[in-house]
């Protein structure tokens, strides 16, 4: 009984503060090498079957811009060796 109650009452981690910081569990708008972008950082579990994109905040895109607030700009490597200028819009909570 007691398991039964602890997983009926479970939670799967929190969501994130809506405080415009880039961290897993946001929605990003950005523009990547200057095309506008929305996707979700963090794993394709958590979008379930949404049509949203998914980063992974370990890739290198996700790596960059994990901090970063609205109007901050970053380059990265990505994995074709070339640079990629990052513009963050907006960071707002995954409600899927």
């Amino acid at each position: 009984r007691q398991l039964t109650e602890l997983l009926r009452n479970a939670h799967v981690g929190e969501a994130p503060a809506n405080d415009g910081v880039v961290e897993p569990g946001m929605v990003i708008e950005a523009k990547i090498a200057g095309d506008p972008e929305t996707f979700l950082l963090g794993s394709r579990e958590v979008a379930g079957d949404a049509a949203i994109d998914v980063y992974s905040e370990k890739s290198p895109l996700g790596a960059a811009i994990h901090g970063l607030k609205a109007g901050d700009s970053t380059t990265y490597t990505a994995p074709n060796g070339k640079q990629i200028t990052v513009e963050i819009i907006s960071a707002k909570p995954y409600a899927g």
